[in-house]
């Protein structure tokens, strides 16, 4: 096991199996990749994505505003 800070979502969610949510230096979720949804993404960075799915993996695409 190893830990690894990765700002990159689409890059962590293609490499890691459990997540830690940060949201103003406090733990806002944790869990797999089912805590990548629109909204957890909307509160906690404040910004409109889609999560959609490529090969099995999770992909977070920016919505444009």
């Amino acid at each position: 096991a190893s830990v690894v800070v990765m700002h990159d979502i689409n890059l962590a969610l293609r490499y890691s199996d459990k997540f830690i949510i940060l949201k103003d230096g406090q733990v806002f979720t944790t869990g797999g990749k089912e805590v990548i949804t629109p909204e957890i993404i909307k509160e906690t960075y404040g910004v409109d994505v889609y999560v959609t799915h490529f090969e099995g993996i999770p992909v977070v695409i920016p919505k444009v505003q």
